[in-house]
This record gives structure tokens, C-alpha cells and sequence, in this order.
């Protein structure tokens, strides 16, 4: 309690923004890996989000609270059967190739993404698979659109919203004449510049941007573009990355060390902490002969204090949590029942199970994210537990591209944060056959999950909720560690910055002082 004390602490002493916000030349962030894409939804990773969320916009985005609010829509009215969805567009809206926003572009970033050979993310959320399938887009004027789709769905503004999905608006000329992509022409309030590979990659301000009224809300409301030129640099060394900090080079460092916090305060850095809805896990390919027995999951389960884990990869700022609901959900259970820490039994099921002294690769990463040091952890608590525990450190384009083939006997993995529990879980559950990215292929699973997408009653889906965590409690198709915590660092003069539970930066509305 004392460290999670501490941490709201720091989150309360956080400066707020200055009354006179000024014009600034150049603001820039460290990323510690570059984007893996420019095509939003498409190839994506979290870098990749940060940085297009600030070029692309859709019909929708979300508030603080993770609900959605309209954003290129200046309306949204649903059927009495939630089969309809009707978007007013917003009036005076230009893209940064100067087209302005009709329907028709939505129409046609629509069928872009609804095109299997896309191959975009999110597909499986709007083709009936995972989620209602689009039947129609409808465009009977050039600022409406309407949205058919097969069946009521509690999440389909959220799915459109959440910045993982990427279902932006996109101008037709991100295209080249022969199909492929080129970069982003949306409509946000940064123009995809100049991107130099493992190097950096800029954006400038868009003068035709037209904001929202009010204040930064989420990901909605009035973004400012205060900044002329937004710099991401990639700085894969946490080392390096507070170095070019303390010394001016760049003025945003989202992937602070907790053991650093006090020095970066003492050089005259502002440092926040900010739980989030991302979810640090050990996943485990059910499939591997091994890993297949369930008793096996389970003593690895027995073997594994969370507690430790979550101490040694956020020392002591986050605590454990091995429930696909973040702490910050209010669907939340801190009581929800799992599997006790008892190494003792441990050794008993892998004897029972006729694996005795088994051996066990984990996948992870050098990236300053305490993936690394939670794999440390973990090797050294199931060696306690008498199983042979190897670590495979990968370069993160290695270890990700392995998840989404399910090559991997287990791996210390972060789930970016989803706004919902029900998208949390979809994270997980479904057939390997259809997604190799699934860990867990349970029927009654997968039944309990499609019920919570389409039920809207928020006691009906707690109950939902708490059933689908207790029967991974018992199936353990994956096994849960803690939320990880945004501790980030901001020059002495910036001013505007703020963290939000998603954890992906925000830099519309921050400036600089002279």
C-alpha cells in the first residue's frame, strides 16, 4: 500500500499546464523501438499507435472514462435495435491533401478495412466473426453515413474508438495508383512528414486542423496543435534515452525507470506515475506437448508469486493482478480467486503429471519495459520449484512477430491496454486454427465472451466477467502478472503533458516555456 501510495503521490504532484500556453518550434519523445507501420490497424504495435494517433482521426474516439465520444462525427444516433448507427459528419473537416471530409471517405476507408486482404487487425470485431458483422455503409448525403450491421453489440463504438483497432478515416491518396500503401492522409492535427527508420520520424502541424471546442478529453475533445513539429526518436537504451532528457535532446521520456525517479527529479525532470490498462502476462502455448496438461499450467501457476514478479519488473510501483481486468476497470475484483503461491505443490502436480524436473523456454525482451526483469523473476521462482526455466531474449520484432504465430512455449508478454473487459478477454480467447495470437480455445469461454459483447447491463456483464476470470483460474491458458505503470519524465520546461490509463502519449495541447 505504501508504494501505491507513492505512486498517486507522484501522479498528484505532477505540474499542471501553464494558463498562457505559447507556440513551440519543436517538442520531442523518445520511443525505445521504432513503429513497426505507418498503416493505421495495420501491422501495428504501440509505438505505432502513439505516433499515428496524432496524424489519423475516426468517426470516434475515447474519453478519459475509455467511453466513447464522436469525433470526426458530429452526431451518432442508433436504431431502438442497435442495428443502425448514424454519423452526422462534422462541418468545415479537410484532410492534409487538402480533400475535404464527405462520406464517401469513410465509405471508402470502410471497404478498405472490411477487405480481408488489408489484413487489418481488427477485421475479426466487425465481420461477424468476433463481433457483428458490417452488412452495409451507407452514404446518403455527403455528411452522413449509416452503418448496418447483423446484431446488437455492446462495443461497437468501442471497437471503433480503441486506438488498437486504428479504424481511422484515411484520404484515398495514403494510396499509391497501383494499390499500395504510402503513408497516412488523414485529418488530425499532425501531417506524417519524414520517417527515417531506426533513426526518427516527424510530424508537422497541420494549419487546416480544425479543433474540437473544450479541453484534451481521452483521445477526444479540443486537441491543439501547439507544437510546430513533433520529433519521435527511437532511443532504444533507457540509459540514453534520460541522458538526451537531462541534457535537452528531447523534452518527453515515457519509459523512465522506477529505480531512476529520484535522480531525474533531482536534475530537474518532472516525473509522473500512472497505473494503466495494459496487462503483463506469462502466455502459454497450450498446444506444446508439455504445456498442454492443464497440471502442468497449474503448477506453474503454484510456482509463480505475482507479487515478486510485479515487484522486481516495476520495483514495487505496480501490484499484481492476474485478472485480464485492470485494477483501474471498475469491473475490477480485487478478491477474484487464483491459484495461492505454494512451490510445494507445484513439485507435486508436475510429479503427478509425470514431469518432474521439466524444462521450459521463455520468450522476452531487452526493451526498458520490465518484461525482462519479470522473466528473470520468473526463471528464478520455478527453479525453486524444481523446473528448468530458460530465457530466450529477443529483439522485440522477433518476440512479437512469434506471438502472432504462436511459435513460443511460453512468453512474458504486455497486452496494450483495452478499454473494456470484454476486448481485455478477446485478447485470449478464440480458436489458435482461426488466430494464432488466441491462448485459450475453451467453448464455454468463447460462449461467455460473445454474451458479454452484445449484453449492456453492467451488472449482468460483471457476472460474466467474474466467470470467465474463475474458469481461467482453473484452466490457466495464460498466466496473469500486474498492471504496468507509465512513469514518465518531461523536461523542467514543458508544460501541458499528462499521462491517462491507456498509457499511449498524448502531445496535442503540451508546449514549452522560452
Amino acid at each position: 500500500m505504501k508504494r501505491l501510495a507513492f505512486a498517486v503521490l507522484l501522479l498528484a504532484a505532477a505540474p499542471a499546464a501553464a494558463a498562457e500556453p505559447q507556440p513551440t518550434p519543436l517538442l520531442s519523445i523518445a520511443l525505445n523501438a521504432d513503429i513497426r507501420s505507418s498503416n493505421p490497424g495495420v501491422q501495428r504495435d504501440f509505438n505505432s499507435d502513439v505516433v499515428l494517433q496524432h496524424v489519423t482521426e475516426g468517426l470516434v474516439a475515447l474519453r478519459e472514462d475509455q467511453t466513447p465520444a464522436p469525433m470526426l462525427a458530429d452526431s451518432i444516433e442508433v436504431s431502438p435495435d442497435g442495428t443502425a448507427y448514424t454519423f452526422r459528419l462534422r462541418d468545415g473537416i479537410t484532410f492534409h491533401d487538402g480533400r475535404p471530409l464527405t462520406s464517401a471517405e469513410v465509405a471508402w476507408s470502410w471497404k478498405r478495412y472490411l477487405d480481408p486482404t488489408t489484413q487489418w487487425q481488427c477485421l475479426d470485431r466487425f465481420d461477424g466473426r468476433g463481433g457483428p458483422k458490417v452488412l452495409a455503409v451507407e452514404t446518403p448525403d455527403p455528411r452522413t453515413v449509416v452503418f448496418r450491421i447483423d446484431r446488437r453489440s455492446a462495443l461497437f463504438l468501442v471497437n471503433m474508438a480503441t486506438i488498437q483497432c486504428g479504424a481511422v478515416v484515411l484520404s484515398p491518396s495514403s494510396l499509391g495508383p497501383d494499390g499500395a500503401w504510402v503513408k497516412p492522409v488523414g485529418t488530425g492535427p499532425y501531417i506524417f512528414a519524414d520517417w527515417q527508420k531506426n533513426r526518427y520520424l516527424e510530424l508537422t502541424r497541420f494549419p487546416g486542423y480544425k479543433p474540437l471546442p473544450g479541453d484534451r478529453e481521452g483521445a477526444a475533445g479540443g486537441k491543439q496543435a501547439l507544437a510546430e513539429t513533433l520529433r519521435f526518436v527511437v532511443i532504444p537504451d533507457r540509459s540514453v534515452m534520460n541522458a538526451a532528457l537531462l541534457s535537452g535532446q528531447v523534452d518527453i521520456v515515457p519509459d523512465v525507470g522506477a529505480t531512476e525517479i529520484d535522480a531525474m527529479k533531482a536534475a530537474g525532470a518532472q516525473v509522473t506515475v500512472t497505473p494503466t490498462l495494459s496487462w503483463a502476462v506469462l502466455l502459454l502455448q497450450t498446444r506444446d506437448p508439455l504445456l498442454s496438461d492443464v497440471r502442468v499450467r497449474q503448477a506453474l501457476a503454484r510456482a509463480i508469486d505475482g507479487g515478486q514478479v510485479a515487484e522486481a519488473a516495476s520495483f514495487g510501483l505496480a501490484a499484481p493482478n492476474p485478472s485480464a481486468i485492470a485494477v483501474a476497470s471498475a469491473y475490477h475484483h480485487g478478491d477474484a480467486a487464483w491459484p495461492a503461491f505454494d512451490p510445494a505443490e507445484a513439485t507435486r502436480l508436475l510429479q503427478e503429471a509425470g514431469h518432474a524436473g521439466a524444462s521450459i523456454r521463455i520468450q522476452t525482451n531487452n526493451r526498458p519495459t520490465g518484461q525482462y526483469e519479470a522473466a528473470l523473476m520468473i526463471q528464478g521462482l520455478l527453479t525453486g520449484a524444481g523446473i528448468d526455466a530458460q530465457i530466450d531474449t529477443l529483439d522485440w520484432a522477433t518476440q512479437l512477430q512469434n506471438y502472432r504465430e504462436g511459435k513460443f512455449q511460453a512468453s512474458v508478454f504486455t497486452f496494450s491496454g483495452r478499454p473494456d473487459p470484454a476486448l481485455a478477454f478477446d485478447s485470449i480467447i478464440g480458436s489458435k486454427d482461426e488466430d494464432p495470437t488466441n491462448q485459450w480455445e475453451d467453448p464455454q469461454a468463447i460462449a461467455w465472451l460473445a454474451e458479454a459483447k452484445t449484453l449492456e447491463d453492467k451488472a449482468g456483464r460483471q457476472a460474466i466477467f467474474d466467470r470467465l476470470h474463475a474458469r481461467m483460474a482453473e484452466q490457466l491458458p495464460v498466466i496473469g502478472l500486474f498492471n504496468p505503470v507509465q512513469v514518465t519524465a518531461v523536461g523542467p520546461k514543458v508544460r501541458g503533458y499528462a499521462d491517462w490509463a491507456p498509457g499511449n502519449a498524448r502531445l496535442w495541447g503540451v508546449w514549452k516555456e522560452p
